[in-house]
């Protein structure tokens, strides 16, 4: 099992290149065993997911497959309903009693934590790795002290992710448009093969990220 390991929850609708590139970053600057995808069934505080769960799930593994130090995890999918990272880090640290844990997200998901529910569980107990990417104001050691995140627990760093959402994705695959260079080939096979993101009634959610 794995000794330190990075948390990257998120819907994944779909994996794009953003998240891997994200990922695989994190595991080189911080000497990190792995990260964990963590897709979650039905996102909090959003619109639901556009492709089914099972689909995202299937999507992150054909992404993941040939990409060491990175694992895709289906305990919030297998579990269902809403996908709360209080919740999601209980079930992880009892299942992997063994491997230190540190929750990943960029600063602007860190900047609203403090609305999350349990957020005083979660700032009090976890450990924190904070990106800092372009197009987003960087967060800093003195805001983040200010959000109530412990200096001791919590590690900013600056990633170079390319300039890749899933909302565009899914505009594109409606739109009759290539994905190259936006998500690796498995994925766009299974789009395509599934027929992801088609739909008329899938377009009305394309504005999500």
């Amino acid at each position: 099992m794995a000794d330190h390991v990075v948390v990257f929850g998120g819907t994944f609708d779909p994996v794009h290149i953003g998240h891997l590139s994200t990922a695989e970053q994190v595991l080189e600057r911080i000497g990190a065993d792995e990260v964990w995808f963590v897709p979650a069934a039905q996102p909090p505080q959003r619109p639901p997911a556009v492709a089914p769960a099972e689909a995202r799930l299937a999507m992150l593994r054909a992404a993941t497959a040939n990409r060491p130090g990175l694992r895709v995890l289906d305990d919030e999918v297998r579990r269902g309903g809403v996908s709360h990272t209080a919740d999601t880090m209980d079930l992880l640290h009892r299942a992997h009693r063994q491997s230190e844990l540190s929750i990943l997200f960029g600063a602007d998901a860190a900047r609203t934590i403090a609305a999350w529910p349990r957020a005083a569980d979660l700032l009090a107990r976890e450990r924190f790795i904070i990106m800092n990417r372009s197009g987003v104001k960087s967060l800093d050691a003195r805001e983040a002290e200010q959000l109530g995140y412990d200096p001791a627990r919590t590690m900013l760093i600056q990633v170079d992710s390319p300039p890749v959402s899933a909302s565009e994705v899914r505009r594109r695959v409606a739109a009759g448009e290539s994905l190259d260079g936006l998500v690796p080939p498995p994925v766009a096979a299974l789009i395509d093969e599934r027929g992801l993101y088609h739909s008329s009634a899938q377009r009305v959610h394309n504005a999500g990220g």
